[in-house]
């Protein structure tokens, strides 16, 4: 068996979960959101034909468009296990550990995050909201990208 396989699954023997996003940033994106939509429901409300069907139509592919990342961003979940890790929520996404050709932990103040190549197409990235998983994220890149001899 792989060498580093093995010491994921025994440092990730409990699985490791927590936000998606830390509450600053979710605070953020919903009051950032709330005073947009409430922006364009009162140019909507103040302009001189406000049930033109052009208007409401734009209005309502705004809205769907702000609307549609936020449960995402209000409840996803990350979860760190010995198999890999996942983004659960709207638009999740799941990577296992034999997949990952390069990965990296970027430490960002409003939203740390695992980047994550497959070695062909876009970087996955997954996005820690806790500190327990900005640790794993850490483990986790640290035993992907160590020496072999020092992962033993």
């Amino acid at each position: 068996m792989n060498p580093r396989l093995d010491a994921l699954a025994n440092a990730f023997a409990t699985p490791v979960s927590g936000p998606t996003y830390r509450p600053l940033t979710r605070v953020l994106a919903a009051v950032l959101v709330a005073g947009l939509l409430g922006w364009g429901a009162r140019m909507l409300a103040t302009s001189p034909d406000p049930f033109d069907a052009t208007r409401l139509a734009a209005a309502a592919a705004i809205a769907i468009a702000l609307l549609w990342p936020m449960p995402m961003l209000l409840f996803g979940r990350t979860v760190v296990d010995a198999t890999g890790v996942r983004q659960l929520g709207w638009m999740g996404r799941e990577i296992e550990w034999t997949q990952v050709q390069r990965i990296r932990f970027v430490q960002m103040p409003m939203s740390p995050r695992l980047m994550i190549s497959l070695g062909i197409g876009r970087v996955k990235v997954f996005y820690s909201g806790s500190p327990a998983l900005d640790e794993a994220f850490v483990r986790a890149t640290r035993l992907l990208t160590a020496p072999m001899e020092e992962v033993r």
